[in-house]
């Protein structure tokens, strides 16, 4: 485990710092949501993980779209209108 850490910090995909003795990991995110409507939502975000096992946990309902040097990309559906289409008055209909 140890060892997969410090490859990943030298290819540059994730950035590394020490906290109490162990390395955390900080990922910066992309995260995409398609909407029923069609619509999609992104948002840029930092997490930090004491293992990629965790990030891994957090998001294994996910599907991982870009993974990179920069940032990981991931995808997920909603089976509901998006936020916008919501706001114009619209309702979901079961």
């Amino acid at each position: 485990m140890k060892t997969s850490v410090i490859v990943m910090c030298m290819l540059g995909l994730i950035s590394c710092t020490e906290q109490t003795g162990a390395a955390a990991l900080s990922l910066d995110l992309s995260i995409e949501t398609i909407y029923q409507d069609g619509e999609k939502g992104v948002e840029q975000r930092t997490e930090t993980y004491e293992a990629m096992e965790d990030f891994f946990a957090d998001y294994k309902n996910w599907q991982i779209i870009d993974m990179n040097q920069d940032m990981i990309t991931l995808r997920t559906t909603e089976e509901t209108l998006s936020p916008l289409v919501k706001w114009s008055g619209y309702a979901d209909v079961d």
